[in-house]
């Protein structure tokens, strides 16, 4: 008896005094009901859920997933804590001095939040499917392929900007460390790739080269060549940034404004690739993309 006392004291020195007293409903019965159940339960949904779709560039979709690991974890066991607690202290043993009905009234609360926090999580696991498809090229835009290829001294990517690419192109540039220009021929991808591999580009200081078609998402990494050429009757086109989500739409935004205004795109010319819908693209002319500070050289 007195060891298996010893082993209890140990364990609850590891959580909080209140986590432990409401698990086993010895917490004051509105403090269960009002506080834990009520106040701190929804408080961590909202927290949970809002840095759950908190979308940032840096995220790729393997750290998505893991975030929505944790969210899952932990709404799930704060909802079964939060219920079980308030059952135990709403019992007649534990709250002999209230009514049944009060009783009962927060047993049907405690399980109405219960349910909420697995109606929340209902909505994570087809996330987390399409997350898994883009982090192993699965989803449509890795489906449509891309390569990457090295030539002479220039890194060559053609087709769709896939979360793959990304190993590729670290591998490529590992393998070939003399490499001096990416080739960019993509219709465009995922603006996450994008925006990494303009870090690549910019802190090796390489040129950046499109002999037939940038677009979308290709024209962030094409931004960060030290020369920037562009092959006579090739076209760079420009649209709006898009995605599933008002968050993720917007810090994409954000991040591809900063990086046009890094490179002295002048505000006009911005302005009118904002307002081209993603549906559809503007081609300037090679005129207007040396104008505007995009395009550094025309290649014959």
């Amino acid at each position: 008896m007195q060891e298996s006392s010893s082993v209890e004291q140990p364990r609850r020195r590891l959580l909080p005094r209140f986590i432990v007293r409401h698990w086993q409903g010895d917490a004051p019965f509105w403090l269960s009901l009002l506080g834990w159940t009520l106040a701190l339960t929804i408080s961590v949904y909202v927290v949970s859920t809002l840095w759950l779709t908190k979308w940032s560039l840096q995220d790729t979709p393997v750290s998505r997933m893991t975030q929505g690991v944790i969210v899952i974890m932990l709404i799930a066991s704060v909802a079964i804590w939060q219920l079980v607690g308030t059952w135990r202290a709403s019992s007649s043993t534990k709250a002999p001095q209230r009514w049944w009905i009060t009783r009962w009234i927060a047993r049907l609360l405690a399980a109405m939040v219960c349910a909420a926090g697995f109606l929340m999580l209902s909505g994570i696991p087809p996330g987390m499917k399409s997350l898994y498809e883009e982090a192993t090229d699965q989803d449509w835009i890795g489906q449509n392929g891309y390569s990457v290829t090295i030539e002479n001294e220039n890194l060559v990517i053609t087709g769709h900007l896939a979360w793959g690419v990304l190993d590729a192109v670290a591998r490529e540039l590992s393998n070939h460390p003399g490499i001096q220009m990416f080739v960019l021929n993509s219709p465009g991808g995922h603006v996450g790739v994008g925006t990494r591999l303009y870090d690549m580009i910019k802190a090796r200081k390489l040129d950046t080269y499109t002999t037939e078609m940038c677009a979308s998402a290709c024209i962030i990494p094409f931004l960060a060549g030290n020369n920037r050429y562009l092959q006579k009757n090739a076209k760079l086109g420009f649209h709006a940034v898009g995605g599933e989500a008002g968050n993720s739409i917007t810090a994409g935004t954000d991040k591809v404004l900063s990086i046009y205004r890094a490179s002295n795109v002048p505000e006009p010319f911005i302005q009118r690739m904002l307002a081209t819908p993603i549906e559809s693209a503007w081609y300037p002319t090679p005129k207007q993309l040396i104008a505007a500070n995009v395009v550094t050289e025309l290649v014959q």
